[in-house]
C-alpha cells in the first residue's frame, strides 16, 4: 500500500503525454495502412488513459496539496495540458481507426471542460503569482497549452459532419480554438527562442520539452488540415476561409519543419558531445508525440492542398515514431521494475535492522 501511496503522491502530468504519443501514432499508422499497429496502440492506448487519468484523479482527492504546487508551480503547470491533449487524442483514435463518433464526442466534450479548468486554473496563477525570471521558468514545455487547444480543434473539425444541423457552430469553435492555439504558439516561442539564443542552457534542460517546439507546428498543422478537409461537408459560410486556411497550414507546417534539424543537432550536442547519460523521465514522451504527429499532419496536408508528393515523408518518418516509442516504453517498463524492485531492497534492510538475528536470540 505505500508503494500505490508514494506512486500517487508523486505522479507527473507529464505522463499523459504517453496518451498523446501512443494515440497519434495509432491514427498515423492506420492512414499508412498499418492497421494491425493501429489496433494494438488503440486497446492499449484505452488502458493507459483510464491508468493514468484514474491516478490523476485520486491524487486530487488524497493529496491536494502536491497537485496544487504543481499546478502553481511556473516550470510545471502548463504541462497540465497534456490532460486535454491526451483526451482528445483517445477521441480522435475513436472516429479514425474505430469509427466510433458518438464515443469520440464523449471525450471531445469532456476534453472542452478539461481546457476550461486547466486554462483558467494554470494562467489564472501565472499571471497572478510567477515572479520568476524567464530563463529561470520558460522552456518548450509551455507549448503544451498550445497542443492542448489545438487537440480540440482536430477533434472537433473530425466531428463536425456527424453534428448535422449543429455542424456549422462545430466548425466555428474549431477555428476558435485554432486561431488561440496558434496566438499562444506565436507568443510562447518567441519568448522560448529569446531564452535559448540570450540565456545559457544546460545540456539537462535541453531535448525533451523543446521537442514540444516542432510538435505544437504538427498539431497546428493537423488542425489546420482537417478542416479544409471538412470544410466542404458542413453548410455555412466557411468556404471563404478555405484559401486563408491553406495558406497558415502550410506556414505552420513548413516552420515545423525547419526546426526538426535543429531539435537533431541539439540533441547531439547534448547526448554526443556533453556526454549526458539517458536517464528515462515521462518527459521524454514529449519526444515522440512530436514524431507521430508530424507522420499524421504531413498525410493530411497533402491531402488538404492536393499534393500527394508529401505524403511520401510520412512513409519513412512513421519508422522514426515507431522506434522512439518503442525505446521509450521499454525503457518505461524498466524504470518501474527498477524503482519497484529497490524499494523491495530497501525494506528488506529495515525489517533485517529492526528483527535481531536468530542466533543472537538463541544465546541470550
Amino acid at each position: 500500500m505505500g508503494v500505490i501511496r508514494n506512486t500517487i503522491k508523486t505522479f507527473h502530468p507529464a505522463y499523459f503525454a504517453m496518451v498523446m504519443s501512443t494515440g497519434i501514432i495509432s491514427i498515423a499508422s492506420n492512414l499508412l495502412g498499418f492497421s494491425g499497429i493501429a489496433y494494438v496502440l488503440f486497446f492499449l492506448n484505452i488502458f493507459a488513459y483510464t491508468v493514468i487519468l484514474s491516478l490523476q484523479i485520486l491524487r486530487a482527492r488524497m493529496f491536494w496539496d502536491n497537485l496544487y504546487k504543481d499546478i502553481s508551480n511556473p516550470r510545471l503547470s502548463l504541462v497540465f495540458f497534456t490532460t486535454v491533449a491526451g483526451t482528445n487524442v483517445l477521441g480522435a483514435q475513436f472516429v479514425s481507426v474505430v469509427n466510433q463518433p458518438e464515443v469520440a464526442k464523449i471525450f471531445w466534450y469532456f476534453g472542452i471542460f478539461l481546457w476550461t479548468v486547466v486554462s483558467l486554473s494554470t494562467f489564472s496563477i501565472l499571471f497572478i503569482k510567477c515572479d520568476q525570471r524567464i530563463e529561470v521558468v520558460m522552456h518548450g514545455g509551455w507549448l503544451t497549452a498550445t497542443v492542448g487547444t489545438q487537440s480540440l480543434a482536430v477533434l472537433g473539425a473530425l466531428l463536425a459532419p456527424k453534428f448535422g444541423s449543429y455542424g456549422t457552430f462545430v466548425i466555428f469553435s474549431s477555428f476558435v480554438w485554432w486561431m488561440i492555439g496558434s496566438f499562444l504558439y506565436m507568443v510562447f516561442i518567441t519568448l522560448i527562442i529569446y531564452r535559448l539564443v540570450f540565456f545559457k542552457v544546460s545540456p539537462d534542460a535541453l531535448v525533451p520539452p523543446y521537442w514540444i517546439n516542432m510538435g505544437a507546428l504538427a498539431i497546428t498543422t493537423l488542425a489546420g488540415s482537417i478542416l479544409c478537409i471538412n470544410i466542404p461537408k458542413v453548410e455555412g459560410p466557411f468556404a471563404d476561409f478555405l484559401g486563408f486556411t491553406k495558406g497558415f497550414t502550410l506556414f505552420f507546417w513548413s516552420f515545423g519543419t525547419w526546426w526538426i534539424p535543429f531539435l537533431i543537432i541539439i540533441g547531439i550536442w547534448k547526448y554526443v558531445i556533453n556526454k549526458t547519460q539517458f536517464k528515462y523521465s515521462p518527459l521524454y514522451w514529449a519526444m515522440v508525440f512530436p514524431l507521430g504527429m508530424y507522420t499524421a499532419c504531413t498525410i493530411r496536408l497533402s491531402q488538404a492542398i492536393q499534393m500527394p508528393f508529401i505524403a511520401n515523408i510520412s512513409k519513412y518518418f512513421i519508422y522514426a515514431a515507431f522506434a522512439a516509442w518503442g525505446f521509450i516504453f521499454v525503457n518505461m517498463i524498466l524504470s518501474m521494475i527498477k524503482a519497484a524492485t529497490a524499494k523491495e531492497d530497501s525494506k528488506t534492510k529495515e525489517e533485517k535492522v529492526i528483527q535481531p538475528p536468530i542466533t543472537s536470540v538463541a544465546k541470550s
